[in-house]
């Protein structure tokens, strides 16, 4: 296993990656390591955990290190994957990572109202290839999952053009460490489904599935066709109001079955590659919850 060895002196000395306002991060620091390799100039980004304790870098170590044997001779440039341990003073705090440095956090594309749902679609299409193809990969099937599945976890990747998964520490491998997810974890709509949604009894975390990938790309799909970022936190009534409105704006009831059966015992089967084609691009799905008709329950 790489490690990359540095002291909190060669530390200060980096840039550290200023993250956009409306990227919540609070799990590390993030420095830019330049360095040279040959005749390259390379850099790297490098991940520091502000949590130091014992365990949690032992989950960490754990995930990246599967990460990095499992991928090593796969093809899968849409996964912005660890290229080593960081040991800080002598104690691994961290991973690198390539430093894709002209990109576009899709939280800022997808949560942005200025921009037209057709380019929205063609990034939720790439997101849900990607899952798609982690579901038909023979070695990672049923094996490994994007455990923290939320847009601010994909990036643009200008240069090259398409859609790159990020922080995949937070991966799931089977029987190894369960990762915390923005919108599963603590998620207690989801919990009246307890063979649909399994939750682990020592950590009390859902462990990740492909019903738990597919609900997370719904909650995507739900914040950038409804303009709310937090469709995970919407009551049960929120929910159904909203799906009866994409109803009366002709989404297909293929699409609404689907969504529908988050909250059901029945299949949230996303890994359709025309999952989304039979949305309009050019309607407005967006609803302002403020304004609730207090007769019925329902928006208007």
């Amino acid at each position: 296993m790489k490690i990359l060895n540095v002291t909190n002196r060669q530390l200060k000395k980096m840039p550290q990656l200023n993250l956009n306002k409306n990227i919540v991060n609070t799990e590390a620091k993030l420095y830019i390591h330049d360095y040279k390799k040959k005749y390259n100039h390379i850099n790297d980004l490098l991940k520091i955990y502000y949590i130091q304790k014992e365990r949690y870098i032992a989950d960490k170590i754990a995930v990246i290190t599967k990460l990095i044997a499992t991928f090593e001779k796969m093809d899968m440039p849409e996964l912005v994957l660890p290229t080593s341990l960081v040991s800080l003073n002598g104690e691994i705090s961290g991973f690198s990572m390539p430093y894709i440095k002209n990109n576009i956090n899709l939280a800022l594309l997808l949560n942005n109202p200025k921009i037209k749902l057709k380019y929205k679609l063609q990034y939720l299409k790439e997101i849900l290839n990607i899952l798609i193809k982690i579901n038909d990969s023979h070695e990672l099937n049923n094996k490994f999952f994007l455990g923290d599945i939320h847009e601010a976890n994909f990036i643009w990747n200008i240069n090259d053009q398409i859609v790159q998964a990020v922080d995949l520490d937070s991966s799931y491998f089977v029987g190894g460490p369960i990762p915390i997810s923005k919108v599963t974890t603590f998620n207690f709509s989801l919990e009246n489904f307890p063979n649909k949604y399994v939750i682990d009894e020592e950590s009390g975390k859902f462990i990740p599935n492909k019903d738990l990938t597919s609900v997370s790309f719904i909650y995507m799909l739900l914040n950038t066709l409804s303009g709310y970022e937090d469709s995970h936190k919407w009551s049960y009534n929120e929910f159904y109001h909203y799906l009866s409105f994409l109803k009366k704006k002709g989404i297909s009831q293929e699409l609404l079955n689907i969504i529908g059966n988050l909250y059901t015992a029945g299949n949230v089967d996303i890994y359709n590659p025309e999952l989304l084609n039979t949305i309009n691009p050019d309607m407005d799905y967006t609803m302002i919850r403020a304004r609730v008709n207090k007769t019925n329950g329902g928006y208007y």
